[in-house]
């Protein structure tokens, strides 16, 4: 008993040093966060949580743009995190967050004002519709032991974000000018964290890279950022972009039993049924037989109305990335080695239905209404992937690759490509082929078996979990691979070149895209290599022949 004591004695004198409350003065008023330590290698760094970077878009204005944050009275705890943004939990199967989620945490080595450190302010996937900021999936023990401040945002998902009317009354994308509304946080706040709003990096993973080229599209995000890195999606990846808003308001509409003429009877209705509700009705319009075209998900980003107002994206991503009118600053992008598995996987249960319906893998944002020409496409994918066979445990891998590149790799590469060739600032491709013994999306997903690196792999070296606690072994091939990445990553935030600094980790210099399509291979032995997956960039690149349109000889 007397040793059970003294242990408990230890423990709580132990934590008590590890965690301290600090006091932090910005505009908005004082904060309450903690002085702590990483849980990678015990480095001292502050936590601050839960801060609110707009006002609260709840009740009848829940699907409106948001409105800058009002300062507070008294001392603001942040030092537990904020509430997440409504969605449906795969996990839980039910609705969780709340309307009132626009919260963002700062993590920062110090509070120097004097400092000017880089900064990297991270945005969650999750198909635009689910997804949180907060430690249990984004922990910043790994980036902020490389001398840079980490920040974290909450933006509202699904239809509680992307609404779109097609008129003044919800001209939509309100989740991407949530997003806005965190950077000029950023920008007008980070100094007191000891970061420098003139070294502002933006990252993100799946719907949260693809928000990433969204920033880099649209005028609303001008100025805002110096950096960019994307990984594994794109703002013209077939699943980021809706081309039906309107179509679908109303189809959520009769989901919930909504009878209206016009977008203001409708909407003066919907802010009357509970979120909650909503959200479920969304569910309800999914059909997971039907989404291997990138049409997973009806409230997603799209093309804003011209309302008079600032309009985050006023045409489709296409035009804008085609017309050059793109944010040129230095940038990171590429994906992992089989982003497709996690899908595929949850194909194969309706195996019957796809190889009877394989016209629904052509990408919807081609276009194609022709029946002959659905028919010609349709059949050569079959054949470049599948030798003209059904989909079969015999040809996984080609299943494997076919909707990875409909998913993602043209929508990845090409525009890389692209900006490569417009803009003067350089871009840096990878591809990242080193599996994750960790990745939480396998076991979401069902995935098992050496596949290779698949959707979300690189995060667990990214971000330490909570859910996961992905601390690996120290000298194990997993510290080596979390050493490399979080360097190439914090490297580039500083310096606008991830391999300004060459260790015993990163031992080989990244060349920019350029003429050669140069792209690193990233895994521990790190190896430069070329004309990443070129046959399937050229069967793409004919694919989107119309839309590439001047830029299709670039794939040549």
């Amino acid at each position: 008993m007397w040793l059970v004591q003294v242990l408990l004695v230890w423990w709580s004198v132990q934590t008590t040093l590890a965690t301290e409350e600090v006091l932090l003065d910005i505009p908005q008023g004082t904060l309450r966060g903690l002085r702590t330590k990483t849980n990678w290698h015990d480095v001292p760094y502050y936590s601050f949580k839960g801060i609110p970077y707009a006002k609260p878009n709840v009740g009848i204005n829940k699907f409106q743009d948001p409105q800058p944050a009002e300062p507070w009275t008294g001392v603001h705890d942040a030092t537990k995190h904020g509430s997440s943004c409504m969605s449906y939990c795969l996990i839980k199967q039910m609705v969780v967050g709340d309307e009132d989620c626009l919260f963002l945490n700062v993590y920062t080595p110090d509070l120097n004002k004097d400092a000017k450190r880089a900064v990297i302010v991270w945005i969650y996937g999750g198909v635009f519709t689910r997804g949180s900021a907060d430690d249990l999936l984004y922990g910043p023990d790994f980036l902020v032991e490389h001398d840079v401040v980490l920040v974290t945002l909450n933006f509202r998902l699904g239809v509680l974000g992307f609404l779109n009317t097609g008129d003044k009354v919800a001209p939509g994308n309100a989740g991407l000018k949530d997003q806005v509304m965190a950077l000029k946080w950023v920008r007008d706040n980070i100094v007191h964290f000891g970061g420098c709003a003139h070294r502002v990096t933006i990252a993100g993973q799946g719907a949260g890279g693809a928000s990433v080229m969204y920033h880099l599209l649209s005028p609303m995000s001008e100025g805002l950022f110096k950096g960019a890195i994307l990984q594994s999606g794109s703002a013209v990846n077939p699943w980021t972009l809706s081309h039906t808003p309107r179509e679908d308001v109303f189809r959520l509409a009769n989901a919930l039993g909504i009878e209206a003429t016009d977008s203001t009877e409708l909407l003066s209705k919907l802010v009357e049924v509970p979120s909650t509700d909503i959200v479920l009705a969304c569910q309800g319009l999914l059909d997971p037989k039907k989404t291997s075209n990138g049409k997973i998900f009806p409230f997603v980003p799209s093309v804003e109305p011209d309302v008079g107002q600032d309009v985050f994206l006023p045409d489709d991503p296409w035009q804008i990335l085609k017309s050059g009118k793109i944010a040129d600053v230095p940038l990171i992008g590429g994906m992992v080695l089989n982003e497709g598995k996690i899908f595929t996987s949850r194909l194969s249960r309706y195996t019957d239905y796809v190889n009877q319906h394989f016209e629904e893998f052509i990408p919807w944002p081609l276009n194609i209404t022709d029946p002959a020409r659905i028919k010609e496409v349709s059949e050569s994918l079959r054949n470049f992937y599948l030798n003209g066979k059904d989909i079969s445990t015999d040809n996984d891998n080609g299943f494997d690759q076919l909707v990875t590149d409909m998913g993602f790799t043209h929508g990845i590469i090409f525009p890389l490509k692209i900006i490569s060739y417009r803009n003067t600032y350089p871009v840096y491709e990878y591809i990242f082929t080193f599996e994750s013994p960790y990745n939480l999306m396998r076991t979401l997903f069902n995935v098992s078996g050496d596949t290779g690196a698949t959707y979300g792999d690189e995060l667990s070296f990214e971000f330490y979990t909570n859910i996961g606690m992905n601390i690996p072994e120290p000298g194990s091939v997993q510290d080596k691979m979390t050493n490399i990445l979080t360097k190439l990553w914090t490297n580039f935030a500083k310096d606008g070149n991830p391999t300004s600094k060459l260790d015993d980790d990163v031992t080989v210099n990244w060349e920019p895209l350029g003429k050669e399509d140069n792209y690193l291979n990233i895994n521990p032995k790190l190896e430069m290599e070329k004309d990443l997956w070129k046959d399937r960039i050229y069967f793409g690149a004919n694919l989107y022949k119309d839309i590439l349109g001047d830029y299709y000889t670039l794939f040549q």
